[in-house]
């Protein structure tokens, strides 16, 4: 049975859809909207997104329709649904439900509330609407936010996890492997300055290492010798340096869903990373605290330089991506949450924004648990 779908990016000031992920950067919130919303049509359902920043009309390949969207402008235009996700921005729900009173309604949050915030709760209870989250870390995060800071008990607003999408096909592909790169994403301020003072032990160690900082807006951050900022790049720009580098370097003690999607990515394409035992990298990584392979305590600035020296003794360790990342995956843990599951089609493969590798062997793995949201009234 084919459903309805919409999803409402009033967030993003540019126009994107699939083809965006050849020709320009993507933040990951956009680029995991692309993946699910194309999967989603691909599953058979008809789907529909709408972006702020779009003027004009358009239509994927896949058969996704892109739409204009204003918060405040006539919403005539936008097509029934019988399930709806805002990306991000909860003050567009009271709207939404009173637009899509008896639709599935989802708030698809990327990284923890802050103290603005402090409405998400009542937000999301007057709406009727399920809160879902990248990650059971960002899905903790966000239930200690509701209890400790905006005075609503994890139990009164519902919320769900379900995975950033990690494309099907990223897999090791024989790219050479410099030994001496290493790839660091640029967040916030205070967290590249942390990366920033372990490369330093790092370069002490090995003169000839190199940092390249990917992605970042506003400008380029002023950097130490031995790195370079490359600034936001097309995804598969993104993935030839994560190929290339000997390892994704991220000892920063505070990981947000976006960076905990490159992280899965890069292990996906057989690139270690080295990071911070913080409860969203362990998830991304699949691995335990105390485990002596990609973890280290970003609190010592020279513990990530003792791992990486390891690592150019010994060999670095073998890695690839855990199979509930797999956008078929999380395309079925959508529809599961949405209430449009089926169970009579054949396995769902989606289409990726990368030249297909040869596949390789990745282990099965037990079914991803989604909390179902309250049926709408």
């Amino acid at each position: 049975m084919t459903r309805r779908v919409l999803l409402i990016d009033p967030v993003s000031p540019d126009s994107y859809q699939a083809r965006t992920l050849y020709d320009r950067a993507l933040s990951a919130p956009e680029a995991s909207v692309v993946r699910v919303a194309e999967g989603l049509a691909q599953a058979g359902h008809r789907v529909t997104v709408a972006q702020r920043g779009r003027t004009w009309p358009s239509r994927s390949p896949g058969g996704v329709a892109y739409v204009p969207f204003a918060y405040g402008g006539d919403w005539g235009h936008l097509p029934r649904a019988e399930a709806v996700v805002v990306v991000r921005q909860a003050k567009v729900l009271a709207r939404t439900r009173a637009h899509f009173p008896d639709a599935r309604l989802a708030l698809w949050l990327h990284e923890t509330p802050g103290s603005r915030q402090r409405a998400l709760g009542p937000a999301l209870l007057a709406a009727r609407a399920t809160a879902v989250c990248p990650s059971n870390a960002h899905r903790a995060a966000l239930h200690d936010f509701l209890l400790r800071k905006a005075g609503d008990g994890p139990a009164s607003a519902p919320s769900a996890r379900v995975y950033s999408p990690v494309d099907d096909d990223l897999r090791p592909d024989r790219t050479a492997v410099d030994p001496d790169k290493l790839v660091a994403f640029a967040g916030p301020r205070g967290a590249l300055d942390e990366v920033l003072a372990a490369f330093a032990h790092v370069r002490r160690r090995r003169p000839t290492a190199r940092l390249v900082v990917l992605g970042g807006r506003g400008g380029r951050p002023a950097l130490p010798e031995g790195a370079v900022a490359l600034g936001p790049l097309p995804h598969r720009g993104v993935l030839r340096h994560v190929r290339e580098a000997f390892a994704v370097f991220a000892p920063q003690t505070r990981v947000e869903g976006p960076l905990a999607l490159a992280f899965a990515e890069a292990n996906a394409v057989g690139t270690p990373v080295v990071a911070h035992p913080d409860a969203a990298a362990c998830e991304a990584l699949a691995e335990a605290v105390g485990e002596q392979r990609q973890l280290v305590d970003a609190r010592d600035p020279s513990a990530a330089a003792r791992r990486l020296a390891r690592w150019w003794d010994e060999g670095r360790p073998e890695v690839d991506g855990a199979p509930r990342f797999r956008t078929h995956r999380v395309v079925r843990d959508w529809e599961r949450l949405l209430g449009l599951d089926r169970t009579d089609r054949p396995a769902l493969r989606v289409p990726v924004a990368v030249p297909a590798a040869p596949p390789v062997a990745v282990p099965a793995a037990p079914p991803v648990a989604v909390a179902a949201p309250p049926a709408a009234a």
